[in-house]
């Protein structure tokens, strides 16, 4: 016969084969799951490494994100004051000449009046 025989882990050694035969095991095939195995967990760790470097990435780009976000934010509320301070001038402004406008008018009714009794 070809092969070794080994008592493998959670093989019932009371267990009867026919002829009183133990079964073989073939080295090539533990070799083999081994080197799968082998292969499996440097596969993992090369995922691991990879999932690490996606998660950091992926960290920097919020960061940058929120930074850029933090800095509109600043820009708008300066807009912002800017355009309320224009909009208080503008309606000061609007405020003065409704003023003017209103003594123009009164301005020139009492001129219209004395024309008309002038006699023009």
């Amino acid at each position: 016969m070809d092969g070794f025989v080994y008592n493998l882990p959670g093989a019932n050694l009371n267990q009867q084969f026919s002829n009183n035969q133990v079964p073989l095991v073939n080295l090539s095939a533990t070799s083999d799951e081994s080197n799968r195995s082998a292969e499996d967990d440097e596969k993992k760790r090369r995922r691991k490494v990879s999932n690490r470097e996606s998660a950091r990435r992926s960290r920097m780009r919020k960061r940058r994100h929120l930074n850029e976000l933090w800095s509109m934010l600043v820009h708008l509320i300066n807009e912002n004051k800017c355009l309320v301070d224009e909009l208080s001038r503008t309606n000061e402004g609007y405020e003065n000449v409704v003023e003017e406008n209103k003594k123009l008018r009164e301005e020139n009714s009492k001129l219209r009046k004395m024309v008309g009794e002038i006699g023009f």
